[in-house]
């Protein structure tokens, strides 16, 4: 009796230690022995929906993953390469099909409804007709909320991200009224798409004008304090981070794309916030009474709100982000305590991804990637790394940039760790789960 039990736990740790080994990165080709086509439905789904993934922030390798899992579902051999702007697929063994990949940025319910269908794909619950069409629906249905709640929310991101600055009193109506304005060019530029081009560039332009001319003299702040959260919504804060761990985890065409643009996107912000800055003399900043501990806090359940109207959020979803939301907060503050301000993003982003897919798990709840996307705005490395940037075009020091650096990487790092923990949590869950029914 003793030597069988002895024996059963010997092959369950076996098991469980094959469970955690290293997974073979470049497997052959799986090519069905049949020439049998692959149904035409099909093909159209994973391109559709290959393309949706791209437009939700998804890394390349669970883009890839994802595809392939799908295509093997309904028994079709897939070999998918991703790019920033397409998707390529061999499909079978002849057939090959490039999906072109226009940007185009999707809400969180789209984004949520797209999640959902994944897991229903992923078991073949319904057949790739059914699939695409649901697909199309999710990619065609109105916000959950009209414009005019859209530019709230802006306002409101705007309040939250100042919050976050721990700022004094006065500059709370500033937060707003920036917001505001920043809200209502965003409406016009999505009905004049000339200006929805140089959006960027134009609204750092005119933000920054507007606090130093007006907000500056009565508030007594630093401008780049008083402007940067207005301008939250243009920061790529997860497009840097996606990008990062693409590059550290060998997506080096995707990685190398996204970072390009990431960057690109904070040297027009810059390059705004340098003009404005040039037409007008910046008064000295002066001492401030700052708002107190709460402040930040508070800021972050602002934000969440903000976000929910922002983004239209899917119902049901505003707890979860709350609580998202704060825990990336407050393990990025524990973070700076045990380690450096630089550093604190890693424990965030640790703490972010087995809490996403935790949370996910619970019943109505929304899927883990509409959690960590407002999350990954807390985790600051679009906001430190603009006003990084900002901050060297006016002779301000090199520092800046490497702390953006270093605060991009520790963030991604955190999220890659916890990604692979998660994972590994996962394997030996499934290694136990038959062991324990026997």
């Amino acid at each position: 009796m003793a030597g069988e039990w002895v024996g059963r736990w010997r092959d369950q740790v076996a098991e469980t230690v094959r469970a955690l080994g290293p997974e073979d990165t470049q497997p052959l080709p799986r090519l069905s022995r049949e020439q049998v086509p692959p149904p035409r439905e099909l093909v159209l789904l994973l391109r559709a929906l290959g393309v949706a993934l791209l437009n939700s922030t998804e890394s390349a390798s669970t883009i890839t993953t994802t595809l392939e899992d799908i295509a093997a579902a309904y028994d079709v051999d897939a070999q998918v390469l991703v790019l920033p702007t397409g998707i390529l697929f061999r499909i079978g063994r002849d057939e090959v099909d490039l999906a072109a990949a226009p940007t185009t940025a999707l809400r969180l319910d789209q984004i949520a409804g797209i999640e959902d269908l994944v897991v229903v794909l992923q078991r073949a619950g319904i057949s790739p007709a059914q699939g695409l069409s649901q697909l199309e629906q999710i990619l065609a249905a109105p916000p959950r909320f009209g414009v005019w709640v859209g530019v709230i929310g802006q306002t409101l991101l705007s309040l939250g991200f100042g919050l976050l600055l721990n700022p004094e009193l006065d500059a709370l109506p500033a937060y707003i009224a920036l917001g505001l304005f920043v809200g209502l060019l965003r409406l016009v530029a999505a009905r004049w798409p000339t200006l929805s081009v140089a959006l960027p560039v134009v609204a750092a332009l005119l933000v920054t004008v507007l606090t130093v001319l007006l907000v500056v003299p009565l508030v007594g702040d630093d401008p780049l304090r008083l402007a940067t959260p207005a301008l939250v919504s243009f920061l790529p804060g997860a497009t840097l981070t996606i990008a990062t761990i693409e590059l550290a985890t060998g997506q080096m065409v995707s990685g190398a794309s996204r970072l390009v643009w990431g960057v690109s996107q904070l040297l027009l912000l810059t390059f705004g916030v340098f003009v404005g800055l040039s037409l007008v003399t910046v008064p000295a900043a002066g001492p401030i009474d700052r708002l107190g501990a709460w402040a930040p806090w508070v800021g972050v359940l602002v934000v969440g709100v903000g976000y929910l109207l922002f983004s239209s959020a899917p119902r049901g979803s505003l707890v979860f982000l709350w609580v998202a939301l704060v825990a990336a907060y407050g393990a990025q503050a524990l973070g700076s305590v045990l380690l450096t301000a630089q550093l604190s993003g890693f424990v965030g982003g640790l703490v972010l991804v087995p809490l996403t897919q935790a949370l996910s798990r619970i019943p109505y709840s929304p899927p883990a990637a509409v959690m960590m996307l407002p999350a990954f705005w807390l985790l600051v490395p679009g906001a430190l790394g603009f006003r990084g940037v900002s901050e060297l075009a006016n002779g301000l020091g090199a520092g800046y940039v490497v702390a953006t650096a270093i605060s991009v990487f520790a963030i991604a790092l955190g999220v890659l760790v916890g990604t692979s923990l998660t994972r590994d949590v996962q394997a030996v869950r499934r290694s136990w789960r038959p062991r324990r029914a026997g």
